[in-house]
Order: C-alpha cells, then structure tokens, then sequence
C-alpha cells in the first residue's frame, strides 16, 4: 500500500466519527488527508489539490453530485461510500466506485487506488507502460463515460504504443507519451468506439 504515500485524499464525509476514523485509515498509509469536510462548500476549495477523493453521496442534506463533476473534469479518481442504497447515481458517473457503508476501509481504498492493491502482486513502479494503464483507463472512462467504449480505447492507444515505441521523446514520461496517443487514437476512433 505505499503508492498512496504522498498522495492527497480528500475526505468529503459529514458523519463525524466516520469520517475520523477514514483520516486515521488513510493518514497511516502515509497520504495526507484533505479534510474530513463535512460540507462541499468547504471541500470545494480543496479540489485542485487532490490525487483522490471519497465522497459520501448525502453531504449536510445536499447531493454530492456537483463536487463529483468538478472532480471528473479535472480527471481526479474518487469513490462513492454511502449509507443511502436508494440513491441513483447519474449515468455519467458509472465508471467511479460505489461502496454502501459500512464497506471496510481496505475496499475504500481497493477502490480508490487499484493499482496500489496490486503492488504487492509484482505490479512495476510508476515510469512502466503497465504502471500507467489505470491512469489510462480512468482517462478513458472519464473522457468516455462508457466502460466498454473506454476499454477499447486503451486497447487501441497500447497497440499504437508498440508500434511507436522507438519513437517516444526520451525526456518524455511514459504516462504523458501514452495520454498524448489516446488523445491522438480518440480523434481519429472515438465516434466508432461507442456504436
């Protein structure tokens, strides 16, 4: 689980002790908790500074939809983890995570950071072209909306990868190169990946 150390993990969660005990989780894996807010006008000026978030669906009475928005458009990964299980989560948010309460905070945090999950696993360091496909795939989910769709874009922007591979800037980190390739295979595929 050291992937996450370092990273910012906002904390959007008006149940007090719940929240507390999500900082404690999250704090002793070494990120550095932003929060807990228990209002999204006062994690809305924190947003820009996440790597993560986890987001309780009901905030003070509100739908946490608006902040869940802001976060997609900066492509930041968040989580739903709620009490309510008859809320309906927008179709446009289908790619992010969704625990009901009270899921255990290793599934938070599976859901969260995937790629971290799988550390002990072998999986390589950040810098890899294997490292960069959850980011990928998020990108693709986020920019997509559909999971199929954004899967088969990966898929594609990887085999463009291999066949440029001795192309790629050396200067250039791999997860940057691979972004810049999805964003060249989505104009040229995109509107054929969802039919």
């Amino acid at each position: 689980m050291t992937a996450v150390s370092g990273s910012k993990v906002l904390i959007v969660e008006d149940e007090y002790f719940l929240a507390k005990e999500l900082e404690r989780f999250f704090t002793s894996l070494g990120a550095t908790v932003l929060g807990p807010f228990p209002t999204m006008e006062d994690a809305g000026d924190r947003v820009e500074e996440a790597d993560a978030a986890i987001l309780d669906v009901y905030v003070d009475g509100d739908l946490v939809f608006p902040l869940a928005d802001d976060l997609a458009e900066r492509r930041i990964p968040f989580v739903f983890y709620t009490g309510h299980s008859e809320v309906n989560i927008p179709e446009r948010f289908r790619y992010a995570g969704y625990l009901s309460k009270p899921a255990t905070f290793d599934a938070v945090f599976n859901a969260l950071f995937p790629i971290a999950a799988d550390e002990n696993a072998g999986a390589p360091a950040d810098g890899t072209v294997l490292g960069a496909v959850p980011q990928l795939r998020l990108a693709a989910r986020l920019h997509l909306g559909d999971a199929g769709a954004a899967d088969r874009l990966v898929e594609l922007t990887l085999e463009e990868a291999i066949g440029h591979a001795r192309a790629k800037p050396r200067e250039l980190p791999v997860n940057v190169w691979l972004g810049r390739l999805m964003g060249e295979v989505y104009q040229r595929e995109g509107s054929k990946l969802l039919n």
